[in-house]
């Protein structure tokens, strides 16, 4: 495990002094350090990670990894079915270079990467930007 505050040693009383508020503090200031931030070219999805690493994925995918990604019982299947399409659409090199990511990294690569594949599906589907991304598309 991986720690910046290698000197902080905590006493009984830091442990006695520690709010609630002192938590949302810590989570807002180490969830800014796994931010993933994404632009979008064509239908291609582009993430930067904050090692400054990008990953490019396919925001155009086919049924079967569309299921397939959709479709995971577990986190750790969500990762291997990322390193797939990953490795498909841009090499092995990405897909491996994935591992070496913190986790809370890859999940928010997956968290921002689903929501980007559900809005595009959205925008194929010609559904206006009003209407919810699980509305079937009634224009014929």
């Amino acid at each position: 495990m991986t720690s910046t505050s290698t000197d902080f040693k905590p006493t009984v009383e830091d442990f006695d002094q520690w709010t609630e508020k002192n938590d949302e503090e810590a989570f807002a200031s180490i969830a800014q350090n796994y931010k993933v931030r994404h632009i979008i070219k064509g239908d291609v999805y582009w993430a930067l990670v904050p090692g400054g690493r990008t990953y490019k994925l396919p925001l155009s995918m086919s049924i079967d990894d569309f299921t397939r990604l959709s479709n995971t019982s577990d986190d750790a299947e969500s990762v291997e079915q990322l390193k797939r399409i990953l490795s498909a659409f841009a090499g092995d090199k990405q897909a491996k270079a994935l591992n070496g990511e913190p986790v809370q990294v890859v999940f928010n690569l997956l968290s921002d990467y689903g929501d980007a594949v559900v809005r595009a599906q959205g925008a194929s589907l010609g559904k206006s930007n009003g209407s919810p991304a699980s509305s079937p598309n009634m224009g014929v």
